[in-house]
């Protein structure tokens, strides 16, 4: 399970974005940019995003 807390990764999101894979973290945070208004999805933010994904640990 991957997770992004997109608060100061994507303006205006408070939420935090779990899926079972980095790309599915990447495509709903995607989604959820152009939600908050964000019409282009830069370079910058992509890697903004990566960088702020990591791994969840399973108990």
């Amino acid at each position: 399970m991957y997770e992004l807390d997109c608060h100061g990764v994507i303006p205006g999101c408070e939420r935090v974005i779990r899926a079972e894979s980095q790309a599915e973290v990447m495509r709903r945070a995607v989604m959820q940019a152009k939600q908050l208004g964000v019409e282009t999805i830069s370079q910058r933010l992509m890697d903004a995003i990566r960088d702020g994904m990591h791994e969840t640990v399973k108990h």
